[in-house]
């Protein structure tokens, strides 16, 4: 009886482990049909969007430019916050994938294994890993630099949807705060 307890207790730390290696879970990006790690309830104590935290979106074209790179750099303040987190997708206005994300050498990110959604959704996800999610300093995310690569064609125009998660470090799924974004980029004009 006692080796299956500790058996159990072995297997429980090293799932909660593994996704926290792993980023955030698919289809996490508050875009169209997903939902966030707020309404998810993984970071669930606040009301999406709530406190004062400082998102930087860098990087975006006004319009762009087809199959032309694109690389962004995401980051966030929230004073008190000690780990942090985001997830990407782009899309068209009817929701479907739009362009490729790329992860950056050093940058701390991943691709979404596809395999768990594909027959939800056509779209990519790029979230951190689990050395990602610490700063500089006490309130500062790292700087998350991403990739994307436009279309062939500009025909659409893409929106971008980001979630961001500025937690207290406690690893629990109280007090952390969930921020989503979105931005609409329109395609050149010929």
């Amino acid at each position: 009886m006692r080796f299956i307890a500790i058996f159990g207790l072995v297997l429980i730390l090293s799932i909660n482990l593994q996704a926290k290696k792993k980023g955030s879970p698919p289809m996490a990006s508050g875009a169209p049909g997903d939902r966030t790690c707020n309404t998810s309830k993984c970071h669930a104590t606040n009301d999406l969007n709530t406190d004062q935290a400082k998102i930087f979106i860098e990087g975006l074209p006004e319009v762009y430019i087809p199959n032309e790179i694109y690389e962004i750099a995401l980051r966030l303040e929230q004073t008190g916050a000690k780990k942090f987190g985001f997830q990407a997708t782009v899309a068209d206005t009817q929701g479907k994938a739009l362009g490729t994300l790329l992860t950056v050498e050093g940058h701390e990110t991943r691709l979404l294994d596809n395999a768990r959604y594909k027959s939800k959704t056509d779209r990519q996800y790029l979230t951190h890993t689990l050395k990602g999610i610490t700063g500089p300093k006490k309130g500062e995310s790292p700087t998350w630099k991403i990739q994307w690569k436009a279309p062939d064609s500009s025909a659409a125009i893409a929106e971008f949807y980001f979630a961001f998660n500025a937690a207290n470090g406690n690893r629990k799924k109280t007090g952390d705060y969930i921020y989503t974004r979105s931005i609409q980029i329109k395609p050149a004009t010929k």
